[in-house]
């Protein structure tokens, strides 16, 4: 893998978080304390300190799925929560202002409907069945309530495409501000990333989260996702409290570089014991699917 530190990249990198943490403040109506010039913004320090769980509890990816319990269901994570396990889950936002837990922009293989996340309404999202199960598409206050603090939450923020409307950020931030769990916030989005960063920094000091990056070689994906999600120039200026990092890209000399530095590491998605063997010589933590860790209820609290 090339290196990605050069000055060109790295001031490139600079400008991007720059301009997203300038419209996400533009767009906030309160007064808050700035971070300009001086501080853990400027100096670009990580600013969670309650990530124990990142490093120690296996995380279940869109919940424990299995005969119907689908996966970003609440079944799935009710028998996530059940055994001990960390819950992954994606959230979008949709036109009519919901929070909802699917993982596709595009609903036709989960739902068998042909309707785009973005346009679902309250409506359809009640008729709606998950793979032909009883499940429909959870909203993310529905999970919060179901999961009410017993595990902790990874938060994967998702949007079709890359823009300086950061809305879903503030009502991801809204609708968590007095959950009682630990729960952490993530994207492949490197705007997201800056924003959720800036965001972060203006809570106050106890009710800070880690903000995570999501990175890999996707070797699968479309060109524009692949690019994005193959660079780590931005995290050098936005400074992400931990990276999930695709296990497909192991070993990395950039993993490697970040987790000498404190930050931790998790291997996405582990799908096998054999798997997990292999991963942890180079992660900290696995998000895991089809199978279940040996670690688990233990290190949950």
């Amino acid at each position: 893998m090339s290196t990605v530190d050069g000055p060109p990249k790295a001031f490139a990198g600079r400008l991007i978080v720059r301009r997203a943490a300038m419209n996400h403040r533009a767009s906030r109506t309160e007064e808050l304390p700035e971070h300009d010039g001086v501080g853990p913004a400027a100096q670009g320090e990580r600013v969670a300190s309650d990530d124990r769980w990142l490093r120690e509890t296996p995380i279940a990816h869109r919940g424990l799925t299995g005969d119907n319990r689908p996966a970003n269901s609440l079944a799935a994570f009710e028998a996530a929560a059940g055994e001990g396990y960390a819950c992954e889950l994606d959230v979008q936002l949709t036109r009519a202002g919901e929070l909802v837990v699917v993982h596709d922009h595009e609903l036709t293989e989960l739902t068998g409907q042909s309707t785009r996340t973005a346009e679902l309404t309250p409506a359809d999202r009640q008729r709606l069945r998950l793979n032909g199960t009883d499940q429909r598409i959870p909203t993310l206050a529905e999970v919060l309530e179901r999961v009410a603090g017993r595990v902790p939450l990874l938060i994967e923020l998702k949007r079709p495409s890359l823009s300086l409307n950061f809305d879903l950020v503030d009502e991801v931030f809204r609708q968590t501000a007095g959950y009682p769990g630990r729960y952490a916030v993530e994207s492949f989005d490197p705007l997201l990333v800056a924003a959720l960063r800036v965001a972060v920094l203006r809570m106050p000091s106890d009710r800070r989260v880690p903000v995570g990056r999501i990175c890999g070689l996707l070797r699968t994906a479309g060109p524009v996702t692949r690019m994005v999600g193959r660079s780590m120039v931005s995290n050098l200026v936005s400074r992400p409290d931990f990276l999930a990092y695709e296990v497909g890209g192991f070993p990395s000399g950039l993993t490697a570089w970040w987790r000498r530095r404190g930050v931790p590491v998790i291997a996405w998605p582990v799908v096998s014991p054999d798997q997990e063997l292999f991963a942890r010589q180079f992660a900290d933590n696995i998000v895991f699917s089809g199978y279940r860790p040996s670690r688990g209820k233990d290190l949950a609290s």
